[in-house]
């Protein structure tokens, strides 16, 4: 599961790079504006769906053989 997460100042972009993180989002997250393929959050809301992106990302990798590093994606 990965998503690409741009900051713009007061919203946050995020953008499913994969079908799991694309799942991930239409269970996890109610509601947000699109702007091009980005979701647009409120910067005050991020953090928490930063925080459950990254629970998410560490309970698959903890049944795919741990984590992996690289760029900054959740």
């Amino acid at each position: 599961m990965k998503f690409q997460i741009n900051n713009h100042g007061s919203l946050i972009g995020f953008a499913p790079v994969d079908d799991t993180a694309q799942a991930w989002w239409d269970e996890h997250v109610q509601w947000a504006p699109m702007f091009g393929n980005q979701y647009m959050v409120d910067h005050r809301h991020a953090q928490d769906i930063i925080d459950g992106i990254q629970a998410a990302s560490v309970k698959q990798q903890a049944g795919a053989g741990g984590p992996t590093g690289g760029k900054r994606q959740a």
